[in-house]
């Protein structure tokens, strides 16, 4: 079976590389018509999340996927490869099913994967790099993510990533309702955050975002101030707490620029975290004694702690998964099976027909008249050609098999008799 998964995630790798190996959504089309340039890959989506950068891929080339994925992120193959999962056929269609069902994620049947996963499957068919095969497990993957969280407790009451940042926020902070707390980013997850910490009532609360009219929407949904990165800095300088998770590929917060913030603090502490993936803080910037920087990796302690009570609930979303993903590698043998059998039925007709064409070309050099000649090849070649299924056919209505004779009617597309004429 040609489906293989190739990837990383939070489980493989840490931080520090799973933030190397991103395939931003706006490229997608760029690295997908490079990954469609070989040959022996047919269909493809990338996936790519703060969590995991996976590659879905109807190819038997594994060692082609591998040095691929190396080679966009300039990575040496023993730097990547420790980290990197390979995953074919049942085995593949499973895990491509858990990723969306949210069982594979951080955060146990969180929701946010399956939006990303639907948005990197549009990008391949915009890309023109899906094909009649990836197009019906996709379909699949969908339908079963959505049967999971409709008859299985997985995704009641998900505790996320931006859920899990407010708690560790509330956890280190002695008050919350007497801090001001700076948001950087207006994406979705932030929106999260921003909710989650709206319960805790700040005292003050900031967005900050590149574009000021995002952080306009999102200060407006929550009731709060915002801001562009003009003015970032001078936010720095009286926030107590900072929420980062923008989708940016570089730092937005350096070293430098928070060595001048704590002067201007006066090295009074502050609470910074950063669930940004590649990370929005430098790492460096843990090193300062005011700063306490944690990253989206820290917050799996807290997360694990409060999903250990929906571990039934995913056990029961594995089962429906298992039997999906058979019954999705049924179809696919079944394809297989038909294409095999068409193939065999084509040559059987084809070395019919070939002996029949032999002995007319023999007739004609011999002189025979034309006409004849074609009449005799077209009434030898059908009659072999109905030979076997005729006697098929009155044996079905020796044994009373109504069921084949139906089945060659619609296989043969052979019309009903008039009952009249009977």
């Amino acid at each position: 079976m040609p489906i293989i998964v190739c990837g990383i995630n939070h489980k493989t790798a840490p931080l520090s590389l799973r933030e190397q190996v991103v395939f931003p959504l706006e490229k997608l089309p760029l690295y997908l018509a490079d990954l469609l340039a070989h040959e022996n890959i047919q269909e493809a989506v990338i996936l790519s999340t703060c969590n995991r950068s996976e590659l879905y891929c109807d190819t038997q080339d594994v060692e082609l996927l591998i040095e691929w994925f190396c080679r966009q992120h300039q990575l040496s193959r023993t730097q990547l490869e420790p980290a990197l999962y390979v995953y074919r056929g049942e085995a593949a269609i499973q895990h491509i099913m858990q990723v969306a069902c949210g069982l594979d994620s951080m955060v146990l049947g969180e929701s946010q994967v399956l939006g990303q996963m639907k948005a990197a499957f549009s990008e391949s068919c915009a890309a023109g790099a899906i094909g009649p095969l990836f197009n019906r497990l996709f379909q699949q993957v969908f339908a079963v993510a959505k049967e999971v969280r409709t008859n299985t407790a997985v995704g009641a009451c998900p505790v996320s990533v931006a859920s899990a940042a407010v708690g560790l926020a509330k956890q280190l902070h002695s008050s919350l309702s007497s801090a001001t707390v700076l948001v950087i980013g207006a994406g979705a997850t932030s929106d999260l955050v921003l909710r989650y910490l709206k319960v805790h009532t700040p005292q003050r609360l900031w967005i900050a975002n590149r574009h000021l009219e995002n952080a306009a929407v999102l200060s407006n949904k929550h009731q709060a101030e915002a801001m562009s990165f003009a003015d970032l800095s001078d936010a720095l300088v009286k926030a107590d707490v900072v929420i980062s998770a923008t989708g940016s590929t570089l730092p937005v917060i350096s070293k430098t620029m928070m060595i001048a913030v704590s002067e201007k603090r006066q090295h009074k502490k502050i609470l910074m975290i950063d669930i940004a993936v590649p990370r929005d803080i430098e790492a460096s910037v843990a090193e300062l004694p005011s700063v306490q920087l944690c990253c989206i990796d820290d917050l799996k302690e807290m997360i694990q702690h409060n999903v250990r009570g929906r571990e039934h609930a995913a056990e029961k979303a594995r089962e429906v998964i298992q039997t999906k993903s058979k019954e999705f590698v049924a179809w696919l043998s079944s394809l297989e099976l038909v294409a095999t059998t068409i193939r065999a039925y084509r040559k059987q007709i084809e070395e019919l027909s070939q002996a029949e064409l032999a002995k007319a070309a023999r007739q004609l050099q011999r002189g025979d008249d034309p006409l004849q000649v074609l009449a005799s090849f077209a009434h030898a070649f059908t009659n072999k050609l109905l030979h076997t299924p005729s006697a098929q056919l009155r044996q079905a209505g020796v044994e009373g098999r109504v069921d084949i004779l139906q089945l060659a009617q619609q296989l043969f597309a052979i019309p009903q008799p008039d009952s009249e004429l009977l």
